[in-house]
């Protein structure tokens, strides 16, 4: 099963723990998931709130530890005070809480199980 998670490009570095990122980098993450990077937007945004997020697809079985995978992404997310605190998860925006974030993952992986 795949979820797609947007996030702002300064924790790009963070998620890949990684001085370097570029498009179709994978990683395995805690809670038995793997993160790879999607296509990095060129375009550049004019409107000083407009963040462009980009796009990282999570792949996960079943047996996934939603809360260990969760609580990682929202902390290396909230590490750095830098970046913008925004993300999407299957285009729906989440709250940027721990339980935010693990909630709609869990969301997720119900609803794609249902399919």
């Amino acid at each position: 099963m795949t979820i797609v998670i947007e996030c702002p490009p300064k924790a790009m570095f963070a998620l890949f723990d990684s001085n370097t990122i570029s498009s179709g980098m994978i990683r395995e993450v805690p809670g038995g998931a793997t993160i790879q990077l999607g296509e990095m937007p060129l375009e550049k945004r004019h409107l000083p709130d407009a963040v462009a997020l980009i796009p990282i697809a999570v792949t996960c079985g079943s047996g996934v530890a939603i809360h260990l995978f969760g609580s990682w992404l929202y902390e290396r997310l909230k590490s750095d005070s830098k970046v913008e605190r925004k993300i999407r998860i299957n285009r729906v925006e989440v709250e940027f809480t721990q339980e935010g974030i693990t909630r709609a993952i869990k969301e997720s992986i119900e609803i794609e199980d249902r399919k």
